[in-house]
């Protein structure tokens, strides 16, 4: 199983919501037509709000070179040997070396999915010729070794987008949300939010 930094977002088409319609029949093939578009109003307000707040999880950890707050999340200190070699950089923070990474991340649709996190075919960084999708798992899962690059030579993980995701509620609050915003949408056409399920 290869290792990934995106969060994958469920595509519009896997949310399939039920919707129980009783009653006024000729009231409910004039709302049919209106669902669908409706539906994706819901969801995409949903996705858009839920990224926003991992964005801003994800933009403070890069910025102030510390994992997400609240995550119980514990990043070891840079070792000297890397203090060294970026004494230039006072305010250095391996996330935020040359401020491509924090400038890469946001929400990304595509046509089979919508994701949180760096796009697919980000061209080089500048960093060892590694992709930046590359250079994100390196900094999100390390390079081996238990606790530790000090001595062994490899880099400690700092694991970023994982605990960002568990800090919003990971993807059940997700799901609730997309739910939530669908009803609301759905509201507005007379349809009740107990009739909405996903």
């Amino acid at each position: 199983m290869s290792k990934k930094v995106n969060i994958n977002i469920p595509n519009p088409n896997s949310v399939i919501p039920q919707i129980k319609l009783h009653g006024d029949w000729v009231r409910a093939e004039r709302v049919i037509d209106k669902l669908g578009p409706r539906i994706l109003k819901g969801y995409d307000i949903a996705v858009e709000k839920f990224a926003r707040r991992i964005l801003t999880i994800v933009r403070t950890s890069i910025r102030t070179g510390t994992p997400p707050k609240g995550s119980g999340v514990y990043w070891e200190p840079l070792a000297p040997s890397t203090l060294r070699r970026y004494k230039n950089f006072p305010d250095h923070h391996l996330y935020h070396l040359t401020g491509l990474y924090g400038r890469s991340v946001g929400l990304f649709r595509y046509k089979s999915r919508t994701l949180v996190g760096l796009p697919i075919n980000k061209k080089r960084s500048s960093q060892g010729g590694l992709t930046l999708n590359e250079l994100a798992k390196i900094l999100e899962f390390g390079t081996g070794g238990i606790g530790g690059g000090k001595s062994s030579g490899t880099i400690p993980p700092r694991p970023l987008w994982a605990p960002s995701l568990k800090a919003v509620g990971g993807r059940e609050r997700l799901r609730k949300e997309i739910l939530t915003e669908i009803r609301r949408q759905l509201s507005s056409l007379g349809i009740k939010p107990n009739q909405v399920k996903w």
